[in-house]
């Protein structure tokens, strides 16, 4: 399973070592196998979720 957290607006470094892995935050999101949260909660990180495609849907009368 693949664990994946928001890095807060204020983060601006480019990877994070915790417990000597270093995990790489691409597009404010660090991606890990294992749940890191509790090192991570403490700077303000939070879990990332997705947000849903949204699909137009069209419909026409006749």
């Amino acid at each position: 399973m693949l664990f994946k957290y928001q890095a807060p607006d204020s983060y601006k470094s480019t990877c994070i070592v915790i417990a000597g892995q270093t995990y790489p935050v691409k597009s404010g999101v660090v991606e890990a196998k294992e749940d890191i949260y509790f090192a991570l909660q403490p700077m303000g990180f939070t879990r990332y979720v997705e947000e849903p495609k949204v699909t137009a849907v069209v419909t026409t009368k006749s």
